[in-house]
């Protein structure tokens, strides 16, 4: 049986170009994102003496920022309501937004990801 892959959940608020609106964005439906981190956990859950949190975590971060960090797509302005200056506006892009959490989206990488194979390991038990 092949095993499910972890869900893996952060979302930060992102101007979607097609639909000209600010949404809630999920930083993992990037697949570069989502994989390079889905490769961290295991790397990091194998041996946490060669590959301890810290490490990981600083991985973590440089991959998020690695994508989401200064790229159009990733970015929105924001600045008082009915701001005519733009000047005034701030950007804002999705690693700014992701980055004071760094060590929560890392703990929930792990946990996520530990719940995945327990889910996995009691579904093959079933067969």
């Amino acid at each position: 049986m092949k095993n499910k892959e972890p869900k893996f959940e952060f979302y930060v608020v992102n101007y979607n170009s097609n639909s000209k609106e600010c949404e809630m964005f999920n930083i993992f439906n990037n697949i570069h994102v989502y994989d390079e981190c889905l490769r961290l956990v295991k790397k990091h859950l194998r041996n946490k003496k060669e590959f301890p949190f810290e490490e990981f975590k600083e991985e973590v971060r440089r991959t998020i920022a690695w994508q989401e960090w200064g790229r159009f797509e990733y970015e929105c302005s924001v600045g008082a309501p009915f701001e005519d200056n733009l000047d005034n506006l701030k950007k804002v892009d999705c690693y700014w937004q992701a980055l004071p959490n760094i060590e929560l989206i890392c703990e929930m990488l792990i946990s996520r990801y530990k719940v995945s194979i327990k889910e996995d390991s009691n579904n093959a038990k079933q067969f």
